[in-house]
């Protein structure tokens, strides 16, 4: 559920990385809301409940940015709706999309930001700060396999690009 001062506090294009923490304002998602991320659905509907209660629903208006290469790593996304277009280094290196999971490597193995990412299409996030993220993976160890495994392949690339 995505409350009006998120909205407010999210409409405008430009950074909104310290803004998602600012307008934090937490209630349950719905867990239907989990579903259309494919590497999430597939866990057992008692982590997916447990996600549910920590996750947060927050749209982002075309062209803003949600992280910046090189800030500490606060949050995981998983795209709903939209396309965000990850850059390094000024240099655009991929777009994911629908279903796909954001800002995983800066959680699991470094503690920054690996990458820009950067709203190409209006929005809808989930997003999972720090502290839930680690104490979910703690409790639900499959949730933290899932997240690792998205993390593997991009790792990889940003490290010898």
């Amino acid at each position: 559920m995505v409350r009006p001062l998120q909205e407010a506090a999210l409409a405008a294009p430009g950074d909104v990385s310290q803004r998602l923490r600012l307008s934090y304002r937490h209630a349950v998602v719905d867990p239907g809301r989990i579903e259309p991320i494919p590497s999430l659905a597939e866990l057992p509907v008692a982590v997916r409940a447990d996600l549910a209660e920590a996750f947060d629903e927050v749209g982002i208006p075309k062209g803003a940015r949600i992280a910046r290469q090189g800030d500490y790593a606060y949050e995981l996304f998983a795209i709903l709706q939209g396309i965000a277009r990850i850059e390094q280094d000024g240099a655009v290196e991929a777009k994911l999309g629908e279903g796909e999971l954001l800002g995983e490597i800066g959680l699991l193995l470094t503690g920054r930001r690996t990458a820009t990412i950067v709203a190409e299409t209006p929005m809808r996030l989930l997003t999972l700060f720090e502290q839930s993220f680690r104490q979910l993976s703690r409790k639900h160890p499959e949730f933290s396999a899932v997240v690792h495994g998205s993390s593997q392949g991009r790792f990889t690339s940003t490290t010898t690009a």
